[in-house]
């Protein structure tokens, strides 16, 4: 065990920012397709994605990744645990708000999948959850916008 407590913001806060932005880009371009036409910036729409961003990003990327790090050291297994999990926390609204069918929801969990492992490597990588907030950020922007 490294410490006996999880540490989301350690000094490398900056090279984790500058990931963050970086895959917060290329989760915005791969979701929007470079189609910005009907894109509405307000107030409530950045207040709703930063503040889901911070919330799934400090518990996954930040409290539940560092804690399986504490716990076991099975990166990739770890990282694999976080994807499900984010996945997993969106069953609820996917099946009975948006009612997916099985080819959306498989397109779905597929990129939030992907996105939780993602940030949960920016964490790991950098020592820092900055960079998973504002990846995640960049990804609610594109779905909420």
């Amino acid at each position: 065990m490294k410490g006996s407590k999880v540490t989301l913001f350690d000094k490398h806060w900056l090279a984790s920012a500058l990931v963050g932005v970086v895959f917060g880009i290329v989760y915005f371009v791969l979701i929007k397709r470079f189609n910005l036409s009907g894109m509405t910036w307000h107030a409530n729409l950045m207040g709703v994605a930063l503040a889901t961003a911070i919330t799934e990003e400090l518990t996954f990327s930040g409290f539940v990744t560092g804690y399986l790090e504490k716990i076991q050291r099975g990166k990739w297994v770890n990282l694999l645990i976080v994807g499900l999990m984010v996945v997993m926390i969106r069953i609820p609204i996917l099946l009975f708000v948006y009612k997916l069918g099985v080819v959306e929801l498989l397109g779905v969990f597929l990129f939030s999948g992907a996105s939780g492992v993602i940030n949960a490597w920016i964490r790991l990588e950098t020592g820092n959850v900055t960079g998973s907030i504002l990846a995640r950020v960049g990804m609610n922007l594109a779905v909420l916008g």
